[in-house]
């Protein structure tokens, strides 16, 4: 009878007693914000900038600074515990909404201004990013990726004929959404 025999030579070495990292803490300031409108400009100015006709009803993962890096925690079993990771993140990790509230008795927005945002939706740039600034929030402008443009909560565009001849509105909430890449 024929016998098979294998092994296979490992090395344990000792854990690292600790670990030392440091971290800068960015302690969000109070912030009612202000009236001014946000804007969106397009690389080489290829589109016209575009300035909000009025600020969102809501947003979401912004304040005064992106809060799109939130911390992931995973615990994974071990044999005799479990094992428990946390990973800080990167600005990317979660895209920031602006809503513009509409129902049907109420608009937010105006065709025109959703034909503007689409328009920087529809034409990504070849080279660079388009730019955000929020300046309602902050001083700061942020280069970002446009993810979708919604109307009436779907990722289609709906228009709706009173409303449009009647005094160019969209009367359905839009939701603009995108991811910021960095600084600008």
């Amino acid at each position: 009878m024929t016998e098979l025999t294998s092994g296979t030579t490992f090395t344990v070495i000792a854990a690292p007693e600790y670990f030392e990292e440091s971290e800068d803490l960015y302690l969000y300031p109070e912030n009612a914000g202000s009236l001014a409108v946000r804007e969106l400009r397009y690389p080489g100015d290829v589109l016209p900038p575009l300035f909000y006709e009025t600020n969102p009803d809501q947003w979401e993962n912004f304040d005064s600074v992106p809060m799109t890096n939130r911390p992931q925690v995973k615990a994974e079993l071990t044999i005799a515990s479990a094992q428990i990771v946390q990973w800080q993140g990167y600005l990317p990790d979660r895209p920031v909404k602006e809503v513009w509230k509409g129902s049907d008795s109420r608009s937010r927005m105006t065709v025109t201004m959703l034909r503007r945002l689409y328009e920087y939706f529809a034409y990504p740039p070849y080279s660079g990013y388009i730019t955000w600034c929020p300046k309602d929030r902050t001083e700061q402008a942020y280069h970002i990726q446009i993810e979708s443009v919604q109307v009436g909560g779907q990722d289609i565009v709906s228009f709706d004929f009173v409303a449009l001849f009647q005094g160019n509105l969209i009367p359905f909430d839009v939701t603009f959404q995108f991811r910021i890449i960095g600084e600008a």
